[in-house]
């Protein structure tokens, strides 16, 4: 469902916040003009993780790593 990766993000990919809480963040990428992903940083973690879907996957996602599954 998802990938971690690290803080350096192509310089290609724009950043657009969707949405920020107790539970930890969801941005969206967009390159070359479309949506490209979504990443959740959940708040137990502070992880970066970019989830393969919609953003209906990646609340589920962010959900998932805050419940302290293994990631």
């Amino acid at each position: 469902m998802s990938a971690n990766h690290s803080d350096d993000i192509d310089p290609e990919i724009e950043e657009r916040p969707v949405d920020s809480s107790d539970d930890g963040e969801i941005v969206e990428q967009w390159k070359d003009g479309g949506h490209f992903a979504y990443v959740v940083i959940p708040a137990r973690t502070r992880t970066r993780h970019t989830v393969d879907g919609d953003l209906a996957d990646a609340y589920r996602a962010l959900e998932e790593f805050n419940s302290g599954k293994p990631e």
